[in-house]
């Protein structure tokens, strides 16, 4: 290695630390992402559910109103 190449290896060094990092950090806040979607999507099926629920009980309420 002559010392021309010397400062091209290390900038190529620090930009796959640099770039390791980055990954790093993005799959962190991935995970974090994708627990919140997961926490949304469950709430989101906890409504409809609970919608459901309450339109079960609303056609309940008026079938023994007319009986």
């Amino acid at each position: 290695m002559t010392e021309a190449t010397k400062p091209l290896e290390d900038q190529l060094q620090d930009q796959k630390q640099q770039l390791e990092e980055n990954i790093r950090q993005t799959e962190i806040q991935m995970g974090r992402l994708k627990e919140q979607y997961l926490k949304v999507l469950g709430a989101l099926e906890f409504a409809a559910i609970q919608k459901e629920t309450e339109g079960t009980d609303d056609s309940t309420d008026s079938e023994d109103v007319t009986s």
